[in-house]
């Protein structure tokens, strides 16, 4: 998976931020397939699907070693495994909601790799969502 364009190099708490005012819109599927656990032909379909979409938003995260997308107007993140990560392949897909009057980040996974290493990879990502929740929570006092 090569990028299309420039990596952006903005902090992603500060992109997730970003889309807390931005309007949702109809956009790539949320959940592709119905269990974590697919194929690696089915995470490269999805993940050239997401950088045909998304390909303009492309942020390379080298010592992370993932890539990820966004769609603003959905609010949703794509973030990829690079093929040096041990949970590869593997992606992450978070999406920020607003449900009785509350912000909240949805967050689903899909991996074709190592499952414990996509496990780590996946709490990591709860942790930052919380992190994230307890931020603008506090910006919005």
């Amino acid at each position: 998976m090569k990028p299309a364009t420039r990596p952006r190099l903005l902090p992603a708490a500060l992109c997730l931020l970003a889309f807390l005012a931005a309007v949702p819109a109809g956009a790539q599927e949320f959940q592709p397939y119905p269990q974590p656990k697919i194929t690696p032909e089915q995470f490269a379909r999805y993940a050239d699907e997401v950088l045909q979409a998304f390909g303009y938003s492309t942020e390379i995260l080298k010592d992370q070693k993932l890539i990820a997308f966004s769609d603003e107007r959905s609010r949703t993140f794509y973030v990829f495994t690079t093929k040096d990560h041990p949970a590869h392949p593997a992606w992450i897909t978070r999406q920020m909601v607003e449900e009785d009057g509350q912000v909240r980040v949805k967050q689903i996974g899909y991996f074709a790799g190592n499952e414990e290493a996509f496990s780590r990879l996946f709490r990591e990502f709860q942790g930052r969502n919380k992190q994230l929740m307890e931020d603008v929570a506090r910006r919005n006092q």
